[in-house]
């Protein structure tokens, strides 16, 4: 899900993408559904991959789809409604993953019949401090990115960009 590079850290390219497909139609909301071709083409993606995660958003309730020659995609929801901890977690599928239990490793049995740990036993406490932090780091994370909406990721874009990305949706026919 969350890749570390030079300080920063990063989402996987799944989830970057699909990110990128909504601030795409969140753009074109009031102009009808874009296909995933055209979404593709702007964000410079492969449609093929495109659509099969179009296809995870759909089945989630983020996006929807209309058939037929000006069908495509669109947000199924406004876009203050969706979080990216919500994108992270249908993309990614990190839904809860570290919440279970971590495995019970083996104990030794001593000559009257107590337990040590040993080799399995430091290991296994090992694991437990490592899941912890990362059930820990997972936590606030997704809190995080729970914090921060579709709509707040298209008014960051908007300020970066200077402009009014929204004028590349009008059509001229």
């Amino acid at each position: 899900m969350i890749e570390e590079r030079r300080g920063t850290m990063r989402l996987s390219t799944r989830s970057t993408y699909g990110i990128r497909a909504l601030v795409e139609l969140a753009f074109a909301s009031d102009r009808g559904p874009l296909s995933a071709t055209v979404v593709a083409q702007r964000q410079e993606l492969s449609v093929a991959y495109l659509e099969q995660l179009l296809h995870r958003l759909k089945c989630q309730g983020l996006v929807s789809s209309v058939r037929g020659p000006r069908g495509g995609y669109r947000l199924a929801k406004k876009p203050h409604q969706i979080t990216m901890a919500d994108v992270v977690r249908v993309l990614d599928g990190t839904n809860g993953d570290w919440e279970s239990k971590p495995r019970d490793g083996a104990r030794r049995s001593t000559s009257n019949g107590r337990t040590r740990p040993g080799a399995k036993g430091n290991q296994r406490h090992a694991q437990q401090i490592a899941h912890t932090v990362w059930r820990c780091v997972h936590g606030r994370l997704m809190d995080s990115l729970g914090a921060v909406t579709l709509e707040d990721v298209c008014d960051e874009v908007r300020a970066e960009v200077g402009e009014a990305i929204d004028h590349r949706y009008v059509f001229h026919i």
